[in-house]
């Protein structure tokens, strides 16, 4: 068998699992234990500085394996030394002031800031890493890895990153186009696992990152690069995938994982069948050898999506967003294919048959929505789509009674109905008979600006004393400002505040819209 059998038996574009071998050979990068080891010359200057180290941690009980404890002796010693010893400090402002404010390890902190400084590319691979970012347009689902620096989401572009553990497990990942940092980057350091606490941490919630990559391992072939078939990492992700399975859908796995070992003295590529053991139940996968990736990147580049993979995780969160929100946005809309008002960098979703008319779904707008739209203008559709789309639905949500102005006033159509009700709603039209009874309780207040100031402790009195003001004491700029301030703080504001206090934001914004847009 050769690697393009391999490739092309493949039912998807793969999922790559990315170490530090990759790392090595494209940024000349050390691996965890040549990290370790100038951390621990730093400490001492000593060409046995790192095997005292080992030396210690062979006889200490090791929660997570050797390294990570080797890790954790030595960050002792570094964030000791690092606070007496300011000559060793290379950290920026940003990174000292975490490590002042926010308990940040000054040890994370070098070590990113060590990567960086020394993340330069290889050129003697320059031909290999532009074949490797092309064919991450169409040839790659995904990334998964376990590296700190930044080149994966340097050269794949439009690649969505998702750092640590907390943001994977707590995003909606969509399974495309997708880099999941699982350890940690070098751009948040407080992130980065690599001593034995974080690891201790990182295992009891592997049952938890597990689940959230089920998907990915059942559905995508994986390709593993950069480890050691014996690393650490490896077999306790895989053994957290595994665990979660019976024979059968183990057994799928066999076809899917490729594992690829680097041989710098081979020529050509070498594919054979290989079993590892993951807790008594025997897990088969293709073990490659080859000596340089080019000829891997040439068979993936035959194994392509239809459309690049950063477009197809576009489509599918917009078609996620749509379908939890019941909102289409201003990239995904439900339309006719010919419709002239959907341009040619917008995704277009037909379901059944579409109507001339299209963009049906902004019957869904609500009326906050409306309202809130008038001060911030967050709804990505146009005046004349929203007043002959939505404006008859929301009218009647709010009983004939609605801001219409601004939209007037930006529509390139006629609307005389919204015209017409926009005549009614003049400034007393808009205020309540009890108000204008009322006014006297403004007492020593007749600018918005001056309540504003003394009352915006209490939303719903601010707003109430607000509406209170006549005409010629409203500054449209004032109120402007103020509406901005709340939709700024909470932007569901309207959705969040008690009904008094909604119905007296929802007067100023129609104040707001009949003194800019209707006078």
């Amino acid at each position: 068998m050769t690697i393009e059998d391999v490739i092309s038996n493949f039912n998807t574009t793969p999922f790559l699992f990315l170490g530090s071998g990759m790392t090595r050979r494209y940024l000349n990068l050390p691996d965890w234990k040549g990290l370790l080891e100038h951390f621990a010359r730093v400490i001492e200057d000593d060409n046995f500085i790192y095997s005292s180290y080992e030396n210690k941690a062979k006889v200490l009980q090791c929660k997570a394996g050797i390294m990570p404890k080797i890790a954790e002796l030595i960050q002792r010693d570094f964030d000791e030394k690092w606070f007496r010893d300011a000559s060793i400090r290379n950290v920026n402002e940003e990174a000292l002031e975490q490590i002042k404010n926010n308990g940040l390890s000054p040890f994370k902190a070098e070590l990113a800031a060590y990567i960086k400084r020394n993340t330069i590319v290889e050129p003697h691979y320059q031909e290999e890493i532009n074949k490797l970012v092309h064919i991450s347009e169409k040839s790659i689902a995904g990334v998964i890895t376990t590296n700190y620096d930044t080149f994966l989401e340097d050269n794949f572009q439009g690649f969505t990153k998702y750092v640590g553990q907390n943001q994977l497990i707590f995003s909606a990942i969509q399974g495309i186009a997708e880099i999941y940092k699982i350890h940690g980057s070098v751009e948040n350091p407080e992130s980065i696992i690599i001593n034995e606490s974080d690891y201790v941490k990182f295992g009891e919630k592997s049952a938890y990152l597990a689940a959230k990559l089920m998907t990915i391992f059942m559905e995508y072939p994986i390709i593993f690069m950069g480890y050691s078939i014996s690393d650490i990492n490896v077999q306790n992700i895989i053994k957290s995938i595994v665990n979660c399975l019976d024979e059968k859908q183990i057994k799928l796995l066999e076809d899917r994982f490729v594992f690829v070992e680097y041989n710098r003295d081979m020529v050509g590529v070498q594919v054979s069948p290989y079993i590892i053991m993951v807790d008594n139940k025997p897990l088969g996968m293709k073990k490659v050898m080859l000596g340089d990736f080019m000829s891997l990147y040439s068979a993936m580049e035959n194994k392509k999506a239809k459309l690049s993979v950063k477009i197809l995780r576009r489509f599918k969160k917009e078609l996620y967003d749509y379908t939890i929100t019941n909102m289409p946005t201003s990239n995904l809309r439900v339309a006719a294919l010919d419709d002239i008002r959907v341009s040619d960098d917008e995704l277009v979703l037909a379901i059944g048959k579409v109507s001339d008319l299209g963009l049906k779904g902004l019957s869904g707008i609500d009326s906050n929505e409306w309202y809130r739209n008038i001060v911030i203008g967050d709804l990505d559709f146009s005046a004349d789509e929203l007043l002959e789309y939505a404006y008859p639905k929301v009218l009647r949500q709010n009983s004939g009674r609605l801001p219409v102005n601004k939209y007037l006033y930006e529509a390139t159509k006629e609307f005389p109905e919204c015209k017409e009700l926009a005549i009614k709603q003049n400034f007393d039209a808009i205020i309540s008979k009890t108000i204008k009874k009322n006014r006297n309780c403004l007492g020593e207040y007749s600018s918005v600006k001056q309540i504003w100031n003394q009352e915006k402790d209490s939303l719903e009195r601010a707003t109430r004393l607000i509406s209170h003001l006549g005409k010629e004491q409203i500054n449209v700029v004032e109120l402007e400002d103020v509406l901005r301030n709340l939709f700024e703080e909470d932007v569901n504001i309207l959705q969040n505040v008690d009904s008094q206090a909604r119905t007296h934001i929802r007067r100023l914004i129609m104040i707001y819209d009949y003194l800019k847009w209707g006078k």
